[in-house]
């Protein structure tokens, strides 16, 4: 199945190129989060990426703490893996997700909610 056939009542995947367009990103940094891990998106038929919203919010902060804070990916799969461990102490990491959230332009609920689904890092 290509992205193009997704059925209305399934969620919207973007393509490698309309992400990028979306993010001001060239497509190869794209490619680089999803070999380092940052960014998980699903794959067609013929092995080619779908990005959903979740990820979209994901590849902000990302880009986010690279461009403003410059932090190295490295660094990014760090911040990243405490944020999900830290939600157990919600005071730091809560303040934490609140000044990204609003550097990125993204709510807090969202970082929180998308950040389960990358605990491989």
């Amino acid at each position: 199945m290509e992205f193009s056939e997704i059925k209305k009542d399934e969620e919207r995947l973007y393509k490698i190129g309309e992400m990028a367009s979306i993010l001001g990103v060239h497509i190869q940094t794209l490619r680089i989060y999803d070999k380092e891990g940052l960014l998980c998106p699903k794959r067609s038929d013929t092995n080619r990426r779908g990005y959903c919203e979740e990820d979209l919010q994901r590849a902000k902060v990302i880009l986010y703490l690279t461009r403003s804070l410059a932090v190295n990916l490295n660094g990014v799969k760090i911040i990243l893996k405490f944020l999900e461990k830290s939600r157990l102490k919600p005071a730091l990491a809560l303040e934490l997700i609140s000044d990204i959230a609003k550097s990125a332009g993204i709510s807090e609920e969202e970082i929180l909610n998308n950040l389960k689904r990358y605990d491989k890092a």
